[in-house]
């Protein structure tokens, strides 16, 4: 995206400015760092008074900040417009607007963080889940069996993940992806209110 920065500045002549007969202007403005910009704007040209032309030249310092939740790194500064108006017979009020293009905001990524844990990390699994879940304690003390070996008569879960729930997740996905009934993840997660950042205990069957 690009940003549009104004600039205004009453410039004081040394004499009248009487009229203009040309203007232009320059600039030596860049990128001091990723967040500031530094440099010069230069307005010059000719004015004519009392049948006398002159040239002129006032350099106008400029320091811009930049909000740093923008990316810079493919930015720059340019000058997008450019007027004045002769306020008084020797301020001339310069109007400019700058531009900042290629500006992007920050992307913050949320990782999916999926972790295969077997059966000696059955403590750190519960102790992860009750602190972000803590209302769900008593759940998962009921059903701390899943972690203890069973018969060939019942299912045996042999992996568990952690799963992050992401921006672009749903419930419906998650049980797509992971081909489990939503009862199953109830059991030992609470999934009333997901939002980004909960954790989920996603049990493997291992048959």
């Amino acid at each position: 995206m690009n940003k549009i920065i104004p600039f205004n500045k009453d410039i004081k002549f040394n004499e009248k400015i009487g009229e203009i007969e040309s203007i232009a202007l320059d600039d030596t403005l860049k990128f001091f760092d990723s967040y500031t910009i530094k440099g010069e704007l230069i307005v010059r040209g000719c004015n004519k008074n009392d049948n006398i032309e002159k040239d002129f030249s006032y350099p106008l310092p400029v320091e811009i900040s930049v909000d740093d939740k923008y990316d810079t790194t493919k930015s720059s500064i340019m000058i997008d417009d450019f007027y004045y108006e002769i306020i008084n017979d020797d301020i001339l009020r310069v109007k400019i607007d700058l531009m900042l293009d290629d500006l992007y905001y920050k992307e913050e990524k949320q990782e999916k963080e999926v972790r295969e844990v077997n059966y000696d990390k059955e403590e750190e699994i519960i102790n992860d889940v009750l602190e972000i879940n803590p209302k769900k304690e008593k759940k998962i003390e009921e059903n701390t069996d899943l972690f203890k070996e069973t018969d060939n008569s019942t299912k045996e879960y042999s992996v568990y993940r952690v799963y992050v729930f992401n921006d672009n997740d749903t419930l419906t996905s998650i049980l797509n992806k992971y081909k489990i009934a939503k009862e199953e993840l109830e059991e030992i997660n609470d999934l009333s209110k997901l939002k980004i950042g909960d954790k989920l205990i996603i049990p493997s069957t291992d048959e």
